[in-house]
């Protein structure tokens, strides 16, 4: 019964750390726990926790806490945990099999590497196309937004703020369209917009709205607040540089 209770609380922490809403969160952990066989879960999630209570037949009650102290976004785990909760509520998979998947997606690593970063640097430079820059301009806001994307996944991996990442990465965007600025001729404003792009808090301002229309204000509160942090920090690190001699 104890690994019951383990494999339903480990569902709900990997959803948790990679971004879910909190609906989302606690239905497949109430979808878990009557399939495993117990007779009432009662769960409450926020973005720093999750707290479950699953009741046995026996009238034993499992309490449960664990703490979430790292979000990192990943649509891809949080899909595949979702569609294994489904599968096993419907019977289509084994005890077994929904540990073996929740145990490899755990160890499993969110995806980085040099694919992201160029892809991270396509959409600074689609963002800057979509402001009306050129092609010229989009180049340069294409690598500046690379670059950002590899410093700030190097911070994502130590004790790092998410808020001082993002003012990091601002700085930094900021400070290479400023010295691209000194050799080439270009709209230095359509440039910078497109470069800190790839640091605005996107997911998590979509998931706070969806949070506070499901109902869960604790949540969604608290993520817009988050997102509202992040985009004063982007701004604040590109007006570092603008007052320091930045065009």
């Amino acid at each position: 019964m104890e690994q019951l209770v383990g494999l339903v609380l480990l569902a709900g922490e990997l959803l948790l750390t990679c971004g879910a809403e909190m609906y989302r969160v606690e239905e497949t952990v109430e979808r878990m726990g009557i399939a495993a066989g117990f007779t009432q879960v009662e769960i409450f999630a926020t973005p720093t926790g999750v707290f479950i209570s699953l009741h046995a037949t026996d009238g034993r009650v499992y309490t449960r806490v664990r703490r979430i102290r790292h979000v990192q976004n990943n649509l891809a785990t949080i899909s595949e945990v979702n569609a294994l909760s489904r599968s096993f509520s419907a019977g289509q998979i084994s005890l077994d099999q929904v540990r073996e998947e929740l145990e490899r997606l755990q160890k499993q690593e969110n995806p980085g590497g040099l694919w992201s970063y160029l892809i991270g640097g396509l959409g600074a430079a689609s963002f800057t196309l979509m402001y009306a820059g050129t092609w010229f301009e989009a180049l340069i806001a294409g690598i500046s937004g690379a670059i950002v994307l590899m410093i700030v996944s190097w911070l994502e991996h130590r004790p790092v703020p998410k808020v001082l990442q993002a003012a990091t990465g601002a700085v930094i965007a900021a400070g290479m369209v400023t010295a691209a600025a000194d050799l080439f001729q270009f709209n230095f404003d359509v440039v910078t917009l497109g470069a800190v792009m790839v640091l605005a808090p996107g997911v998590v301002m979509t998931t706070a709205i969806r949070d506070m229309l499901s109902g869960e204000l604790v949540s969604g509160v608290s993520r817009s607040a988050e997102a509202l942090a992040i985009a004063v920090a982007i701004a604040t690190g590109v007006a570092v540089i603008l007052s320091l001699g930045g065009r």
